[in-house]
């Protein structure tokens, strides 16, 4: 015996990119096509494996372009009454900025992304007019975000 425990000594492989998986499939493809010495067999693995590579690409998109229309079509119903214009616009920026950072997923990328333009839809619906005074109560979350990033 080795005295390596499979289940501890296994790291995982690390995650492809949707680029580096297009990169993979166009070398694998290229090797079943010129490949010599190749079976037919082992021709139509390699662009089986390549397929699925792209399948898996097209897969995510999907996924994450769910993602995003979900999270625009959110309305931030109590934010109308609670922040204005510019408090809107502001906030959209800051999603967007959010969602740049490389330490976010994929899908709270798409989340933000999303959140940022429901916000600038809302912020169009009310006007570049709308300025509603604070609340006298508690604001929502994103009403206390919204105002505390303009020091209000």
């Amino acid at each position: 015996m080795s005295g390596l425990d499979p289940k501890r000594d296994v790291k995982p492989m690390p995650r492809l990119t949707p680029q580096q998986r297009i990169a993979l499939a166009r070398k694998l493809e290229s090797r079943a096509a010129s490949g010599e010495g190749l079976s037919d067999e082992k021709r139509t693995e390699l662009r089986r494996a390549a397929n699925n590579l792209l399948a898996v690409n097209k897969m995510e998109e999907a996924k994450h372009r769910r993602i995003f229309e979900e999270a625009s079509e959110v309305r931030w119903p109590e934010v109308r009454g609670e922040l204005g214009y510019r408090h809107m616009v502001h906030l959209a920026d800051v999603f967007e900025g959010w969602a740049l950072d490389s330490r976010m997923t994929p899908e709270w990328t798409a989340k933000l992304v999303g959140w940022a333009g429901s916000m600038r839809t809302l912020a169009e619906e009310v006007g570049s007019n709308w300025d509603p005074p604070r609340p006298a109560g508690t604001l929502s979350l994103v009403g206390f975000i919204g105002r505390n990033l303009m020091d209000e």
